[in-house]
């Protein structure tokens, strides 16, 4: 049972440090110059727009937008004669405002028979610079104040803006109807490297030194991940994204591999199954998004300890 705990504190610190990576941080430090390596697919046409590039100047100057994401996982872990599968699903319904940052977001994790949480935050900009956190977790509010990187998983527009990167060698790949309108479709992927240096640059790998992880072991983890596929939505009239889904299944099982590789004999006859592991956003609003005030009772909270 030592084994099985231990295997479970690390699986749960790997996946929250992907899970950052995939929903907040996919920027690694590579900067668009707003020229698209993509083709429309009726290039012929001298009306044809290119809607990736359109989108890649679109988005930096967004005012305001609403997002809901979802993040459904589901994996098996098994260690000797005990097995256990652990499924959840996150729901953030997120609004954001820019020029200065302010932003809301209502969250439920629904964990089934381990049970469901409620969470809502809210951000605005301090005086100093930073910036105000408070949280509410059913019972009580609390704040803290927090830098910009804090708020990278709540900032819906520059995750977005994130994964307008060439290096992702997006394809066009036709049009569909999101949200009942027509929106281009575009297919990419995340290389290995590229994971390992955003998730690196957010620091959600210190975590994993505390359950006595080392470099070498850290370093043996980002061994032969392979590709995370990207898919994203251009609305074809606003030229806005509308939509992007991850699919981290196959990464997070590559992962879990190498881990079991890294601890050897504390590892033996114990393994972990990803049978999903999808996150979905979708966008809408974007620069007309309904004022809201942040509540007098999570201004009146006491900072967090």
């Amino acid at each position: 049972m030592k084994k099985k705990n231990k295997l479970l504190a690390l699986l749960l610190a790997a996946t929250m440090s992907f899970s950052v990576s995939a929903c907040g941080s996919a920027d690694t430090g590579k900067k668009d110059d707003g020229k698209s390596t993509t083709e429309n697919t009726d290039s012929n046409d001298s009306k044809d727009i290119d809607y990736y590039a359109s989108a890649v100047e679109k988005m930096k100057n967004v005012s305001s937008l609403n997002c809901k994401m979802v993040i459904d996982m589901e994996m098996k872990i098994t260690a000797g004669d005990e097995s256990q599968t652990m499924k959840s699903s996150t729901v953030s319904n997120m609004s954001c405002f820019y020029d200065p940052l302010k932003v809301k977001a209502d969250m439920t994790v629904d964990a089934g028979e381990a049970g469901k949480t409620d969470l809502s935050v809210y951000a605005e900009a301090a005086e100093d610079g930073n910036y105000t956190m408070y949280m509410y977790d059913g019972t009580n509010w609390m704040s803290q104040t927090v830098t910009m990187e804090d708020l990278s998983a709540y900032d819906a527009a520059g995750n977005m803006t994130d994964y307008l990167q060439d290096s992702y060698n997006f394809q066009d790949a036709g049009t569909e109807k999101i949200n009942g309108k027509d929106a281009r479709k575009y297919t990419g992927a995340m290389t290995g490297d590229d994971m390992r240096e955003a998730i690196t640059s957010t620091g959600a790998l210190n975590s994993l030194s505390s359950l006595g992880i080392d470099e070498s072991q850290v370093e043996s983890m980002f061994k032969d991940l392979g590709d995370l596929p990207i898919t994203m939505w251009i609305d074809e009239e606003e030229c806005y994204p509308v939509k992007y889904e991850l699919d981290m299944s196959s990464l997070m099982n590559a992962l879990m591999a190498n881990i079991m590789e890294s601890m050897g004999e504390e590892a033996a006859g114990a393994s972990i199954e990803f049978t999903q592991m999808h996150t979905e956003m979708n966008f809408s609003d974007l620069n007309a998004v309904e004022e809201f005030t942040i509540p007098d009772e999570a201004k009146a909270a006491a900072p967090a300890a």
